[in-house]
């Protein structure tokens, strides 16, 4: 009974070290977002320029405060900020939104309640900035069960990848080969795997993201 009660002991400060780091993980996120990008060390130290722009690649960078400045995790952060401030008009591309986040969940997220974490992390930043209204987020475009219909689409708007290069413009076609299920549901917003015809490459968008061709 003794070495039960133990494991249960030493299991319960798993999960509040385990909840600990994912909160540490989610500030680092948030403050990585919204520190403008002058006031970011890898601007200071010559990295990005005021846009966000990489001016060194990370294998040049040489100390330590260097490298602490511009980690995996800020690579995928700017990437993000800098797809953010492409696109005007917050509230009517959440899916372009969901897409980015998705990006930068499958390259750094270890597990679910991480990224759980960021995702809502994230969520009530676009809401306490203006950018979504609660509802937005809370309302899935389809069911997780509904497929995306086979067929071809057009896109509405740039799809981008997750180094914020695009991958798709307005107007290109893509095609679902088959009825196509969701990859993953981001900000209230399925997320689609489908084949950009121009490319031959897969790119993840959201419904919104799409027309019928």
């Amino acid at each position: 009974m003794e070495h039960f009660t133990k494991y249960i002991d030493d299991h319960q400060q798993l999960i509040v070290e385990g909840r600990a780091i994912d909160l540490f993980v989610a500030y680092r996120f948030l403050r990585i977002l919204t520190t403008p990008w002058e006031d970011q060390d890898a601007y200071r130290f010559g990295i990005i320029d005021d846009n966000g722009k990489l001016l060194r690649k990370a294998n040049t960078l040489q100390t330590d405060e260097e490298k602490k400045s511009f980690t995996l995790l800020h690579r995928l952060v700017f990437n993000l900020k800098r797809i953010l401030n492409k696109i005007p008009g917050v509230r009517t591309k959440l899916g372009t939104y969901a897409t980015a986040l998705f990006l930068l969940k499958q390259s750094v997220v270890t597990d679910q309640e991480e990224g759980d974490m960021i995702e809502k992390t994230f969520a009530n930043w676009l809401i306490d900035n203006g950018y979504a209204h609660p509802d937005d987020l809370e309302e899935s475009v389809m069911g997780i069960e509904v497929n995306l219909p086979k067929g071809k689409y057009k896109l509405t708007q740039d799809i981008f990848t997750d180094k914020s290069e695009i991958k798709g413009s307005k107007g290109d076609l893509v095609v679902a080969f088959s009825d196509t299920p969701p990859t993953d549901e981001v900000l209230g917003q399925n997320i689609f795997k489908v084949v950009h015809q121009k490319s031959k490459e897969e790119i993840y968008v959201a419904l919104e993201d799409l027309e019928d061709a």
